[in-house]
């Protein structure tokens, strides 16, 4: 028993781990049994008001299914290079509109660059790319080069635009990438509604400036929210505008980002524009992401209960008592500022609260309420988002913006983005800025803050610099958003396909049919052929499929019909290592050895011939998910798993139940 202490222990910690990790996949079918089983509507959503976190919780871990198993919409949408062309093209004629159509004509039957048969065309018809587009002093290679590179961009910003919209639109595990050079592939697992998805899709980016609403105004409008949600009147609010009862804190955050006029020159030139006149700037809060201790006092109950900080609350009490500023929290810095947090796990359920009737018809029309895009906090390792309270008008349209660009401020090494306007918006700008100095402005992105810097003084001129940008990637990040309302490229829908659910669930059905006549038929092999060792042999075949299975959900991958596949194939040479074994055992023990080391003996002379086929069949799958697609990558996925799950059960477990069955002094084990 002692040689197989660090066994028993290492199988049963591979078995608890899995156990642990498939927990919320249980978790999840319980909890739609239950809201199948409610009677309406209103009492599913008090149902998930009430366990909205756990059940939010558990179908993010969970084992998710797949488009071809969950029904859906699977989708190639391109940007449409040929309008981009058009849009960059600083002088437009005959010869371009017919080169540009003999070019889209050409590239309908093969996977050439738009932009490169677009040049073959024009240079056929004595033109070059320098004719229409660059300055008279670029080359075409540096034309081309940079028209590629807008076609680049475009697809980044619709990445990031879809993204946006299916994260607002609700669909579950949604898959989003680039393919190819101006393709981006969708894939949105149980959508049923196509038609408003594809509108969705397709639908042009809308970025807007918007005023952030004054703190005291929106506190207002907050308790009257709390109220009403606890039940209460909501004639005894107190009329004053005041933040008097707002708890204190004593975390401060300076001050980090701002948007200084710059010049149209270069680089250079702004930086020095920036360090002559840094008055006329935008800075906002710092959102970079904060640690625990920056936002200690969200999680205290006196924040949860503005109009009483002297009160300790329980959570219990504080949800009744309080339930709008228990899910929306409230942080006060030194300065006076005020922003609001909302936890990850309530974020879908503040939303439906805003979306109902009677919470709408308490706030102001002139006023709405946005999330902010990325979590700009953790608290014990949950996101937590802000929420802003903002004018329901925009002050300002993404379509003034003619050009955004990410860099690095030489004049002190940070990250800043480059923000130029149109003449009618450097106008409107200037009117903007000059009217609402210490005040936020939000910028939007398909209702969406990015960003919601506080104006310092009046920006003239169209040309800003945003500063304080945590790193690179959030630069380019806003970048990009402040792009998707300036030079949009329309994507068109290339390819489309959906999958019904009724499909889906056959299926499933069919998938788990044929993985369980699989299972059976095998355990029934190994039991009928050899007997007492069949049946072990068997329930380590129980332990391969369980470990593959919490593998899966310990990565939170997604199953699919291929992935099942290579479930099955791997049930199927799950026992060959144990015939292998079994089979030298019997040799052995006709040669006359005794039954202890018959196994040993089994089990050594085995052993590389199990690891030299399973080792290869490694590799194939690994060069297979390398090389192959997606449903390709799945079976290989699963595959691979399934087979590093066999070495281990058939030499370990096994091996330890023969052992404790001879170390017992049993010399008679039926190997068929």
């Amino acid at each position: 028993m002692k040689k197989n202490r660090f066994r028993i222990i290492l199988t049963l910690s591979f078995l608890l781990l899995s156990l642990y990790f498939l927990y919320p996949t249980y978790q999840d079918y319980q909890y739609n049994q239950e809201m199948k089983n409610l009677k309406n509507a209103e009492d599913s959503a008090a149902y998930f008001d009430k366990n909205g976190s756990d059940i939010l919780k558990a179908r993010d871990n969970k084992i998710k299914l797949g488009l071809d198993l969950q029904g859906g919409m699977y989708v190639i949408m391109e940007v449409d290079v040929a309008k981009l062309l058009q849009d960059l093209a600083k002088r437009k004629d005959e010869i371009f509109t017919q080169a540009l159509n003999d070019a889209i004509e050409a590239t309908k039957t093969s996977d050439e660059n738009l932009i490169d048969v677009f040049e073959q065309k024009l240079t056929a018809k004595g033109l070059s790319l320098k004719a229409y587009f660059g300055e008279i002093r670029d080359d075409d290679s540096k034309i081309r080069s940079d028209l590629k590179s807008e076609v680049d961009n475009s697809i980044d910003r619709a990445v990031q635009v879809v993204r946006n919209r299916i994260d607002q639109y609700g669909v579950s595990e949604p898959v989003i990438q680039k393919k190819g050079s101006n393709r981006l592939v969708v894939e949105l697992p149980g959508v049923s509604n196509t038609e408003e998805v594809r509108k969705l899709l397709q639908g042009t980016a809308l970025l807007e400036f918007q005023l952030v609403i004054d703190p005291q105004i929106a506190y207002k409008v907050m308790e009257k929210l709390d109220t009403y949600l606890a039940g209460g009147n909501l004639d005894s609010l107190n009329k004053a505008d005041s933040l008097k009862n707002l708890p204190k804190t004593t975390t401060n955050v300076n001050d980090t980002s701002a948007i200084t006029e710059t010049k149209k020159d270069t680089a250079k030139s702004k930086s020095k524009e920036t360090k002559k006149d840094t008055s006329k700037n935008i800075t906002k809060k710092d959102t970079s992401k904060k640690t625990d201790s920056n936002i200690a006092s969200t999680t205290d109950s006196n924040v949860m209960n503005p109009q009483d900080t002297a009160a300790q609350m329980t959570d219990e009490e504080a949800k009744v008592k309080h339930p709008w500023f228990y899910k929306v929290r409230l942080q006060q810095y030194q300065d006076g500022s005020v922003i609001w947090l909302v936890k990850e796990s309530e974020r879908k359920s503040v939303m439906r609260l805003l979306d109902r009737k009677e919470i709408q018809d308490l706030i102001p029309g002139d006023m709405e309420f946005v999330f902010g895009k990325e979590a700009d906090f953790l608290d014990e390792g949950e996101k937590i988002y802000q929420l802003y309270a903002v004018k329901k008008e925009p002050e300002l349209t993404g379509g003034v913006v003619v050009n955004a660009r990410s860099n690095i401020d030489p004049a002190n090494n940070q990250a800043v983005v480059y923000m130029e306007m149109s003449s009618e918006g450097s106008a409107d700008w200037a009117r903007i800025t000059g009217s609402n100095i210490n005040k936020k402005i939000a910028i939007v992105l398909d209702n969406v803050c990015y960003s919601a810097p506080v104006v310092r003084s009046k920006i003239t001129g169209g040309n800003s610099q945003i500063e304080g940008m945590a790193n690179i990637q959030e630069a380019k990040l806003l970048e990009i958003v402040l792009k998707a309302g300036a030079l949009p490229a329309p994507l068109k829908i290339a390819e489309e396909r959906t999958v019904g659910p009724s499909l889906g669930e056959d299926s499933i059905k069919a998938g788990l049919f044929s993985s369980l006549a699989a299972l059976f038929l095998v355990a029934l092999f190994m039991i009928v052929y050899y007997r007492f060792s069949g049946g072990v042999a068997d329930i380590a075949l129980m332990f391969n499929i369980l470990f593959v299975l919490g593998v899966l959900a310990s990565f939170k991958a997604t199953l699919t019909v291929p992935g099942i596949a290579g479930l099955i194939l791997s049930i199927g040479v799950a026992v060959d290592a144990n015939v292998l074994i079994y089979e030298r055992i019997r040799e052995e023990l006709g040669a006359g050895k005794p039954m202890r080391t018959a196994i040993e003996i089994g089990y050594k002379k085995a052993f590389s011939a199990i690891f030299d086929s399973n080792v290869t069949s490694i590799i194939t799958g690994i060069i297979l998910y390398q090389f192959g697609t997606g449903p390709i990558q799945g079976f290989a996925l699963i595959l691979i798993i399934g087979l590093v799950a066999n070495l281990f059960t058939a030499i370990v477990i096994t091996r330890i139940v023969f052992d404790v069955l001879t170390e017992k002094g049993k010399t008679q084990i039926n190997f068929g």
